[in-house]
């Protein structure tokens, strides 16, 4: 009975209690934020009467003697932030440029207090962007990012200052921004609005992000955490047109400063063009940021390539990969069997099929093909020493995955293979991080392979009516905003040079393929010109019978073979590497009978190839026709003869 009357009761207070739960205390704001034409009022309310709605519209939570709200609020310029935190230098000196003024939006950070002044809701931040405003965002969307300033300028304490870790002696290599890890994230709101004002607005995690020179520069590289304790542990919404995702963990925020050129549209573009090989890339789009409410310039979001980019595109367990960076470090899990593969690398003898075909097993060839190719049509010259990243599930192959292109689709004329293959000691490159690409050389399988595919991507997605339609839409989405990115940083110099940097990108696209094609050419020693005689042992073949070819050369060189069918098609083709004086070239002419036509370089030769069906009739026919004179034969011996 006393249980019975203890279950009742937690039922009748259950029952009770869920109103309660279900009252939200929290402030609610009419409309939301996001972008917009005109001004109009913005209305805050509350669920409990007994409780006062403060707020602030510089970026920080607001406290008890915040600004008490009474009435609906006229979006005005008036409600723009004072702060002017875009004054604070949080560069060195000689990187740092002071505009005259920034464009800002308006942010309104609210809570709810009680008569004690004690803070018993969570604090509700809503940024409005609008045109009427002198804030236009050309069609653009916008993130926005709101801390308490203390969090990103304080000198101990800020993330993005030079602050006390800044070493005077090397003000260019240390600061504040320059530390990594957790106890260097801060808690942030962020707002992204896109798509007739649809996105996410939640606390998350901030930190600095990039190499050194990305973290010191004015226009800093950023990434996003979203977690549990922030209240989300995902930021859900399909952000990338390119991708069916609809959540991500991490995010980065590049730069459009992080270019190596003034166009600024680098990495987004060696993406876009990259996406369709075998390999893993990362989705982008542009938008524009706002920090505290001010104007921080075109930036790009994008997907981090860790162990959560590997769970949303792989079917993998995200805390049981291994992620290598930079050909030698673990950024996650274990670098193992890297190291091993990596030392057994170092002597091996690759032109040995039987160790080349052991290699095979321990990476994705074809992956590792087309990043070696991309790598080096995109003449990437912060790589491959830096910006270099692959992974695997434990045991399984290594997959390597493109990103930070900011240095692609530069220098036209780059010397790719020199820099791929290079030994000596420089910054970009080195012993280590060539040791894949040279070893791999030494196989003719792989360098048949390579060749081919390699021709495949020239002709197809390296063609400059692939490319340039993706320069002209990021071109087209950018243009108006350039102004706005020209004044408040200077980078680039003028909308001129913007455009002048443009025109060398697209002229870039238009010649590259070619340029590339030639490079290939002349490290490789592809040459028709150094064969002297191409021989065919027999001009009859008969269908499981290998032909072979004697290709005579005057010195070592690369050339194309390919093989026609009766039909005029091309049947196979493979690159023969020859040495000097005569090579015994085995070749196959397929299943089907025929006059087949093998071009060795500009030789052409001609074969019948001569189906087994045929001798096989010839030789019953002529087994019949024995057997029937043999039989005749012995009938006339037992013939009676006549008198």
């Amino acid at each position: 009975m006393q249980i019975k009357n203890l279950i009742i009761n937690i039922i009748l207070i259950f029952c009770f209690s869920v109103p309660l739960w279900a009252q939200s205390d929290e402030v609610h704001f009419s409309p939301s934020g996001g972008i917009f034409a005109e001004a109009f009022p913005v209305t805050m309310t509350c669920d409990n009467p007994d409780l006062t709605i403060r707020y602030t519209l510089n970026g920080n939570s607001p406290s008890a003697t915040s600004a008490r709200y009474q009435e609906p609020l006229m979006l005005d310029k008036q409600l723009e932030s004072r702060s002017n935190i875009y004054k604070i230098p949080i560069s060195p000196k000689n990187e740092f440029y002071l505009p005259r003024s920034v464009t800002k939006g308006i942010v309104i950070r609210a809570a709810a207090f009680d008569r004690q002044g004690n803070r018993v809701t969570p604090v509700v931040t809503q940024s409005y962007f609008i045109g009427s405003l002198d804030c236009d965002l050309h069609g653009l969307p916008v993130i926005s990012i709101c801390a308490d300033s203390l969090s990103l300028f304080a000198y101990d304490t800020g993330i993005m200052v030079p602050g006390k870790f800044c070493d005077p002696k090397d003000p260019e290599g240390t600061g504040n921004y320059a530390q990594h890890g957790r106890e260097w994230e801060r808690a942030v709101n962020v707002e992204f609005y896109a798509d007739g004002n649809c996105g996410f607005n939640q606390l998350a995690g901030l930190r600095t992000h990039g190499g050194i020179r990305a973290r010191r520069a004015q226009q800093k590289g950023l990434k996003l955490y979203a977690r549990q304790e922030y209240g989300k542990k995902n930021f859900k919404y399909r952000i990338f047109e390119e991708s069916e995702l609809e959540k991500y963990k991490h995010l980065v925020l590049r730069p459009f400063r992080n270019a190596s050129t003034p166009s600024g549209v680098n990495d987004w573009l060696a993406n876009r063009i990259a996406f369709p090989l075998n390999m893993g890339t990362t989705a982008s789009r542009p938008a524009v940021l706002f920090l505290n409410g001010e104007y921080w310039g075109i930036y790009f979001i994008e997907e981090k390539v860790d162990e959560r980019y590997l769970e949303n595109h792989y079917v993998v367990d995200c805390n049981n990969v291994n992620i290598i960076n930079a050909w030698d470090a673990a950024e996650c899990g274990s670098a193992d069997d890297f190291k091993t593969l990596f030392h057994w690398l170092e002597t091996a003898d690759l032109s040995d099929t039987a160790q080349y075909h052991q290699l095979t097993k321990q990476i994705d060839i074809l992956n590792i093909i087309d990043y070696f190719i991309f790598e080096l049509f995109s003449t990437n010259w912060d790589w491959p020493a830096n910006n270099a990243r692959c992974w695997q599930n434990p045991k399984g192959p290594w997959q390597w995955v493109f990103y930070d292109g900011d240095c692609c689709l530069d220098k036209l004329k780059y010397d790719v293979y020199t820099m791929a293959t290079f030994t000596g000691k420089y910054w970009s490159t080195g012993r280590a991080s060539t040791l894949f690409f040279r070893k791999l050389l030494e196989s003719k399988i792989f360098k048949n392979q390579f060749l081919l595919r390699l021709e495949q991507l020239n002709k197809t997605r390296f063609r400059y009516q692939e490319t340039k339609p993706h320069l002209d839409n990021i071109l087209r989405l950018l243009k108006e905003e350039i102004p706005m990115q020209v004044q408040r940083f200077n980078i680039p110099q003028s909308l001129t040079q913007w455009e002048e940097s443009c025109r060398k990108l697209d002229q870039y696209l238009a010649e590259r393929g070619d340029l590339f094609w030639q490079q290939t050419k002349d490290y490789f020693h592809i040459r028709n010109d150094k064969i002297l005689t191409v021989v065919s042992h027999t001009n009859r073949t008969f269908s499981r019978k290998k032909h072979k070819l004697t290709v005579t050369v005057e010195e070592y060189c690369v050339t194309p073979l390919e093989i026609y069918d009766p039909q005029g098609n091309i049947i196979h083709k493979q690159y023969l590497f020859l040495r000097q004086g005569e090579n015994k070239v085995p070749i196959n002419l397929g299943k089907r009978s025929g006059v087949y036509v093998v071009k060795v370089g500009d030789n052409v030769c001609e074969i019948t190839k001569i189906s087994y069906a045929i001798p096989i009739i010839i030789v019953l026919s002529a087994v019949l026709l024995s057997s029937l004179l043999i039989l005749l034969i012995i009938r006339r011996k037992h013939l009676p003869r006549r008198s």
